[in-house]
């Protein structure tokens, strides 16, 4: 065994080391995809493969599919002393008896709808519990059949047995549980606030644990019915439990949309004679003497009591699923509690342990079988095409049988592994064209055990007649893929044994692909930009223009904060190659560009200051290349150039020409002027007479939004004097030119 490990763990090395054919000019970085994680393998088709959660494919056991079963669900499955499985299914409620190799073969049917727990009796009984009446039938031994006790409930979700041969019973949905005789007498054990009681186990000194919704509890209850929370879980629901060796409890959490259950018909007494077809009456495989009718005598009531909280019209659950992660807990018999299981968009249903230790998990809406290690590591055995796994039940020769619901069926899964299985893992896109190198695996092969692995290509997202044929299978632990270049790629890997007691097991594959060189691809490359465009200004009721308001945000930057642009970019690369981005710039006149800034974030941003620069207009322009992977005769380039140019003004505007004065005879002064600049538009011109508030000019042609513009000022009635009227010309790069006018009022 150590010798085959390390000669499949060698693989890597010679892996790293092989050569590429390279049809085309290519990329010089090898990409390597590796599969080696339980996330990895999950994301792949598998046949007769279990797969670890350290990351590992074995095969998986064998599987049977128990013939006879004619039922929607299988609630329960049971195992007596002599080691006959018996199934509890409905609709109708039926039990079941698994002949060997010989199929399932019905020993009891009820007027009821569903069988949802049995329990094999030390006496030699079979115990049935049935929905929605609540009561519990006895098969005998001998095979005959009668109501054991009728309880005033609509749920038996579960029973054991304690160390006296009383029935333990966990009811809903009104939360009790019961304690029944031998005879069949029923008392109330614990009368618990919760719903539902819905699974119950037994340690070896009779102590009681019972799972509950819908607040999540377990309660430890002794045989006097003293009762105490062992652990208030996170979840809604605890569903199932299990205990092993050490006293360890394991509760497993069904949180979420379940499965509608159908609710108690109106109290009614059992006293009614009900039909029943025997199966036996020709061969029988096991002497049950069930007569053909059946008469089901009436069981005393006992006195329920009733909780003031508890909920009288609850609404049931329905089909759905969980909208969070469900979980195991491993509790101690001090109360202490760790999370050693989580599963997503699936519900825990049942548990139960094999004579070595190892927890076996049953799972619903992603229906799935589970086996649990000591070190909480686990491995997922099969998967299931039906809805639900509701049930499990493993027997002393190691067999594990599963019930299923939305169809009903039991397989049995037995201790040996099938003699193959399929690995498909999903498909590679490698993006562009690629050639490619060596597949190589690291693996176990013990003894009379092989693993195949064979690959396949082509240019379509999902496999089909244009793909290449499956590459002759490999049986050492690397091989030169043969398949031709193409897009995507597959590989498929074959698990075999030649003895049922041994697998041999996956643990990582890894191939080597060189994509064909592509350029990159410019996504983004712009200028921040930070100023509105200009807004006409509104009309005045009596038709004349309305004195124009600023053509800036109230918080408009000055100068020096406009003068930094902000240069964005963002860049993708096919091939994933490591890029040279550069930034350049020249004026609308000049030859050579000049470099801004060098980077290789395809994701960035550059702060120009251009506050020294000479007005004028300029060109931006982005490269990028695939440089540092590539030598110079294989590398490729994308350039992009903004299309307007940047306009740079540093430069005031210049109010130009005579500035007219006049006064009119109610003293109101009237000054009329022009402003000009040769890159940026005219976007403001107010004033302020003696340093008073500043106020708007009016814009001549009605709004500033030129090179040039013509402005015109009035100022309220003045008196008689000399005022001083300063006026502020604001280009859009945040210029600003200073005038004086000199105001006397006569």
């Amino acid at each position: 065994m150590n010798t085959i490990l390390s000669s499949c763990n060698q693989v890597i090395a010679i892996f790293l080391f092989s050569s590429l054919s390279i049809p085309f000019a290519n990329a010089t970085t090898t990409h390597t995809w590796s599969q080696s994680t339980e996330y990895d393998f999950k994301k792949g088709y598998y046949q007769n493969i279990s797969i670890h959660s350290k990351g590992e494919l074995s095969l998986s056991p064998q599987t049977e599919t128990i013939q006879g079963i004619d039922n929607t669900y299988v609630w329960s499955i049971a195992q007596d002393e002599q080691s006959r499985i018996f199934i509890g299914a409905g609709d109708p409620a039926t039990v079941y008896y698994i002949k060997d190799n010989a199929g399932a073969a019905e020993i009891f049917r009820s007027p009821e709808l569903y069988v949802q727990s049995i329990i094999a009796g030390k006496d030699g009984n079979i115990y049935a519990g049935t929905a929605p009446r609540g009561i519990i039938y006895k098969i005998s031994k001998e095979g005959e059949c009668s109501v054991f006790c009728s309880l005033p409930v609509s749920y038996i979700w579960d029973m054991e047995i304690d160390s006296n041969f009383n029935l333990i019973v966990a009811t809903g949905d009104e939360g009790l549980l019961f304690k029944i005789s031998p005879e069949g007498c029923p008392d109330i054990l614990f009368d618990s606030p919760e719903t539902n009681l819905l699974d119950v186990v037994l340690d070896k000194n009779n102590n009681i644990y019972v799972a509950t919704e819908p607040n999540g509890l377990i309660y430890k209850i002794d045989n006097n019915g003293n009762a105490h929370v062992l652990y208030d879980a996170e979840e809604e629901e605890i569903h199932c439990l299990a205990i092993d060796y050490s006293g360890n409890i394991y509760a497993g959490t069904a949180s979420g949309t379940q499965m509608a259950m159908p609710k108690s018909p109106m109290a009614k007494t059992v006293g009614e004679t009900t039909v029943i077809a025997s199966p036996f009456k020709e061969g029988k495989a096991w002497d049950l003497n069930i007569p053909d009718e059946l008469t089901v005598t009436k069981t005393a009531y006992i006195q329920q009591k009733t909780h003031p909280s508890q909920r009288s019209g609850l609404q049931h659950k329905t089909i759905g699923s969980p909208f969070k992660p469900n979980y195991i807990y491993k509790i101690t018999e001090e109360g202490f509690a760790e999370k050693i299981f989580e599963i997503e968009q699936a519900f825990i249903f049942d548990m139960v342990f094999d004579a070595e230790g190892n927890l076996f998990v049953v799972t619903g809406n992603e229906s799935a079988i589970y086996k649990i290690f000591s070190d909480a590591s686990f491995i997922r055995i099969a998967a299931a095409e039906v809805g639900q796994l509701l049930c499990c039940r493993i027997t002393d020769r190691n067999e594990l049988y599963v019930g299923s619901g939305n169809e009903g069926r039991v397989y049995k899964i037995l201790p040996a592994y099938e003699k193959s299985g399929t690995f498909l893992s999903n498909v590679l896109d490698t993006s562009s064209l690629s050639s490619w190198g060596n597949i190589s695996w690291s693996c176990a092969e013990p003894p009379s055990t092989k693993i195949t692995m064979a690959t396949r290509t082509g240019n379509s997202e999902k496999p089909d007649a244009t793909w290449s044929d499956w590459s002759l299978s490999g049986t050492s632990p690397w091989a030169k893929i043969t398949n031709s270049p193409a897009r995507f790629i597959q590989y498929r890997a074959t698990l075999q044994t030649e003895n049922a007691a041994i697998s041999p097991s996956l643990k990582r594959v890894s191939l080597s692909y060189l994509p064909k060189n592509q350029p990159p691809n410019i996504i983004m490359f712009e200028i921040e930009k930070d100023i509105p465009s200009p807004q006409k200004p509104s009309q005045a009721k009596n038709g004349s223009l309305a004195e124009a308001t600023s053509q800036l945000p109230s918080s408009q930057k000055p100068h020096h904060e406009i003068a930094q642009k902000k240069i964005l970019w963002e860049i993708e690369d096919p091939n994933n190659d490591t890029l040279q981005i550069t930034v350049s710039y020249k004026g609308m006149d000049e030859y050579t560009w000049k470099i801004l800034t060098k980077s290789n974030q395809n994701k960035g941003s550059y702060t120009w200051d251009t506050l020294r620069l000479p007005d004028g207009r300029y060109q931006i322009k982005l490269e990028a290349g695939d440089y540092p992977d590539n030598p110079p005769e294989t590398a490729l380039s994308s350039e992009a150039t903004l299309q307007q140019p940047l306009i740079i003004d540093n430069s005031k505007p210049i109010i130009a020409g005579p500035i007219t004065v006049d006064v009119t005879p109610e003293g109101r002064g009237i000054i009329t002027g022009s402003a000009q600049d040769e890159y940026s538009e005219i976007v403001k011109v107010q004033y302020a007479v003696d340093g008073q508030e500043w106020l708007p000019a009016n814009p001549v042609d009605g709004i500033f939004d030129s090179l040039r513009e013509s402005f015109r000022i009035t100022t309220e009635p003045l008196l008689r004097g000399n005022y001083t009227v300063v006026i502020n010309v604001f280009d859009l790069a945040g210029n600003i030119a200073v005038k004086k006018i000199v105001l006397e009022v006569k």
